[in-house]
């Protein structure tokens, strides 16, 4: 039961000898090292690990490359072997999930790009995740959205990305975030019930929760 929990478990978890190589790790940290390099993990865990035997956890926000954390626990018996186990970020949000639609996230995207060349001259560079899969959201408010942001915009700059290890907490349950990354001029401030908006000197992140069954959520 024990192995089971720890598999499970949506924070990565990963296990290291004294040479820096893995002797175990669960599904969640399988994905994360697929980006991260497992020497950088390494040297990371090294330079926080407790001064003596035992675990130390912090409660602080840790960052490799683009995929944020909220904290670690690092810990060790011996000087054969240490562990640390990364915090996922788990923060309860209050976006609405209404009037759901299925959609291909790239598709929709495109459509939005194609209707606002219609009426404006916009240079847009586009880099699509491919491995979203088809998503369910409110496919209005997200178009509304796009159009106010592209709107007067000389040049934009899109990509869309599964964020791993953070999840949205909705109703009660856990989604992965998918973030579209629009780097334009930020010309204006938005307020969504919807999406989470992040605004910086760069542009926009939009951060959609990743619901792709329709009995994920009751209102689909």
């Amino acid at each position: 039961m024990f192995e089971f929990w720890i598999e499970y478990d949506i924070n990565p978890l990963i296990i290291f000898n004294q040479k820096g190589n893995i002797i175990y790790c669960n599904q969640e940290a399988e994905v994360f090292l697929s980006y991260i390099n497992k020497k950088e993990v390494f040297d990371f865990t090294i330079k926080n690990a407790p001064k003596e035997k035992g675990i130390k956890t912090d409660f602080k926000k840790i960052q490799f490359k683009d995929l944020e954390f909220n904290g670690f626990s690092i810990g060790y018996q011996n000087d054969n072997q240490i562990g640390i186990r990364l915090l996922i970020n788990t923060n309860v949000h209050s976006i609405r999930l209404e009037e759901l639609e299925k959609v291909d996230l790239s598709m929709l995207l495109n459509f939005a790009i194609e209707y606002i060349n219609l009426k404006q001259n916009t240079s847009f560079k586009v880099y699509y995740d491919p491995s979203i899969p088809e998503i369910y959201l409110n496919k209005k408010a997200f178009l509304n959205l796009l159009f106010d942001i592209f709107e007067n915009q000389k040049e934009v700059f899109i990509q869309t990305k599964i964020n791993i290890g953070e999840y949205i907490k909705l109703n009660e349950q856990k989604y992965p975030i998918i973030s579209v990354i629009i780097k334009c001029t930020p010309l204006k401030h938005f307020n969504n019930n919807f999406f989470e908006i992040k605004t910086n000197e760069s542009g926009y992140i939009i951060q959609i929760p990743l619901i792709k069954e329709e009995n994920e959520n009751h209102n689909t």
